[in-house]
């Protein structure tokens, strides 16, 4: 683990060789990334070295891409596997898949080759043999040059969740970073991606879940929920969203409140720590209310927690509906979700742009804190 400040503070080789990986036997992308320096947060490094690659003329990022494994349990490409992708594939099951899933996937991988020649690329992390294989036969049917736009998006995919298990920053920065570029994405598609890429790089499995009382005349925006496994049998605190004191239901708390708790988890996962209980986190990466920072910037109980009976959204109202079921697409049932972080009054809500680079850090200081307090109590 490299921090952030350390990284910048290299020389232009150190820094290129800090990075080695990154991008699969391509240091030429951290080496032109470098004179970009010093970087504010973990996501201005990864949208640098995209840039790079990007900006490669075709022959490169053909190499790049070639320079890839191909997936699979006896199929390999011909540069040697190195340790992040053989740590990938091992996560996704693609060490101990099954005879007859190793056999197709080197059909697959025979067949991707031929059609495209270049190895078939997935940003496996999320992903198990069954999926790879779908994704694997899905794109068989794209155009090339498709397929190598596909191929790049993933290899950037790749080096998003690469530059997250190696380099640890301040959380202010990472959170305003995310926020900006929500901001800045013009569709619910983008945004959505984005939320699932920052999920996944914190290690947190991703459910999507419709939302199904979207206002009338609106298209219903839908849910992403997170999850960090605890200890077996343990319950299950959820972030993203909080308890209203005056109606005793579920609200989404926003942009603010998923971002901050992403951030928390990436963050625990840094220090190795594995809280006795479950940590959840509920997003609706396309919604744009201009008032979405409330909750977790205020609130006179900052680190209470409440029991909530998930049943109750059933009789309250639509939003308490579209909460509980998101919770259970992503498998979890609505009383296992006993303790919500204790909301704010009605109209103490702060407008996003009152959140600032000191108030994002406060934020995720205080729902670290929180956490650790219920872990000591559990």
């Amino acid at each position: 683990m490299i921090t952030l400040e350390q990284l910048n503070a290299l020389a232009p080789g150190e820094f290129a060789a800090a990075l080695d990986g990154v991008f699969e036997h391509s240091p030429w992308v951290a080496q032109r990334t470098a004179a970009a320096r010093p970087f504010t947060s973990r996501l201005q490094l990864l949208d640098s070295m995209r840039a790079a690659v990007r900006a490669a003329t075709p022959v490169e990022q053909l190499a790049l891409i070639r320079a890839h494994p191909q997936l699979g349990v006896r199929a390999r490409a011909a540069s040697p596997l190195t340790t992040a992708s053989a740590g990938e594939q091992r996560r996704a099951g693609l060490a101990s898949c099954t005879a007859a899933q190793a056999t197709r996937l080197e059909q697959l991988n025979a067949r991707y080759l031929e059609r495209f020649g270049f190895p078939f690329i997935l940003a496996v992390r999320g992903h198990d043999p069954h999926s790879i294989i779908a994704h694997f036969e899905h794109r068989l049917e794209s155009e090339l040059e498709a397929e190598r736009a596909t191929a790049l998006n993933q290899i950037g995919a790749i080096a998003a969740y690469r530059l997250a298990d190696m380099i640890a920053t301040p959380p202010g920065p990472e959170i305003m970073a995310m926020l900006e570029r929500l901001a800045a994405a013009d569709t619910g598609s983008l945004m959505a991606g984005m939320v699932r890429e920052w999920m996944q790089a914190a290690a947190l499995e991703v459910w999507p879940a419709p939302a199904v009382n979207a206002p009338a005349g609106q298209l219903p925006a839908g849910y992403l929920v997170g999850r960090a496994a605890g200890e077996s049998g343990a319950k299950t605190l959820l972030t993203g969203v909080y308890r209203d004191p005056q109606l005793n239901a579920l609200r989404y708390q926003g942009r603010a409140g998923f971002i901050v708790a992403i951030e928390v988890a990436q963050r625990l996962r840094h220090q190795g720590a594995r809280p006795p209980f479950n940590l959840a986190i509920l997003a609706v990466p396309d919604d744009v209310r201009p008032i979405d920072a409330g909750s977790v910037l205020a609130g006179d109980a900052p680190h209470t927690w409440v029991e909530f009976d998930g049943a109750a959204a059933h009789a309250l109202d639509a939003p308490g509906v579209d909460i509980v079921g998101a919770l259970r697409m992503a498998q979890l049932e609505p009383a296992a979700v006993t303790l919500v972080r204790q909301g704010v009054a009605i109209g103490a809500h702060q407008p996003l742009n009152a959140f600032n680079l000191d108030l994002a850090g406060q934020a995720a200081g205080a729902l670290e804190q929180s956490l650790r307090r219920v872990q000591a109590a559990a």
